[in-house]
């Protein structure tokens, strides 16, 4: 874990634009479904451009008729969503893709039996230029907080800006978790460290002050937080059950692919109660 406290710009709050550029990229099973849900739950009835990203496998015995499935899929997100102006492109390039998303949010659904669509998630999250949304398959809406995952990035800006965009949009709250473990080094920043407490109650005072500063930052907003013992990936799973989004930045990538894609913790994805949206 590094050692610096994390770094926030002191900018206004970061909201949504009112016309924004959205990668779907889909495959044309049911995990592609769940992210076309999550879309038109974010844009509404707003102006948006949506680029159909078209993940089927050519060889596969079913390639047409995945292939019709994201031509229906286009057909209803026209039909739901008409201020949105839809098209279909292919992911023969992935870092061309990738490295065009700078200005789009890029979103996938993803199963563990669909392995294309989780190969192409796992480069995404590595690769892309722009916000990654990974949206488990099981997924369906529900209101509730933005949670974000704190670590000791040195600094959490566009994290923070994406949460507090997402979080104003929603007329929801922000939720910052601080998930540590012993078992590592450097569990607390020294400049975090305020002497002689437990390092629990090291870790909650130094996340509360964070908090506060977020709320003198952006007092349109309610701020709460959270620290809690153990593996990162496991206990931000366990506080978001309740979050609309998870946040987190790339620092996290790691723990966050080897629970999403690894072969250890491969059935967390369809556990995870939210979509995770992955910040550069």
């Amino acid at each position: 874990m590094d050692t610096t406290e994390p770094v926030v710009e002191h900018s206004s709050t970061g909201r949504r634009p009112a016309s924004e550029r959205v990668l779907l990229a889909s495959d044309g099973g049911p995990a592609s479904a769940a992210a076309l849900r999550w879309v038109i739950d974010r844009v509404g009835r707003r102006s948006a451009e949506v680029q159909f990203i078209d993940l089927v496998d050519p060889t596969a015995a079913d390639a047409a008729e995945r292939r019709r499935s994201i031509q229906g899929m286009v057909q209803l997100l026209e039909t739901v969503a008409p201020s949105v102006r839809a098209s279909v492109a292919t992911a023969d390039d992935p870092d061309g893709l990738f490295s065009r998303s700078r200005d789009a949010i890029l979103v996938v659904g993803v199963h563990r039996r669909d392995r294309r669509p989780m190969r192409f998630a796992g480069l995404a999250v590595a690769r892309a230029h722009g916000p990654v949304v990974v949206v488990p398959s099981e997924w369906i809406s529900k209101r509730g907080p933005v949670m974000v995952g704190i670590g000791t990035e040195h600094d959490l800006s566009a994290t923070l800006a994406f949460a507090e965009g997402e979080a104003a949009a929603q007329r929801a709250e922000i939720h910052l978790v601080h998930a540590w473990d012993t078992t590592g080094p450097g569990e607390i920043p020294p400049a975090w460290d305020f002497g002689t407490e437990s390092i629990p109650e090291r870790q909650e005072r130094a996340l509360s002050r964070f908090a506060q500063r977020q709320r003198d930052s952006h007092p349109e907003l309610t701020v709460t937080s959270e620290a809690v013992q153990g593996q990162a990936v496991a206990r931000l799973a366990e506080a978001a059950r309740g979050a609309s989004l998870l946040v987190v930045g790339r620092s996290h990538r790691n723990a966050v692919m080897r629970a999403v894609f690894g072969s250890t913790a491969e059935g967390l994805v369809v556990q995870l109660p939210c979509p995770v949206a992955v910040i550069p």
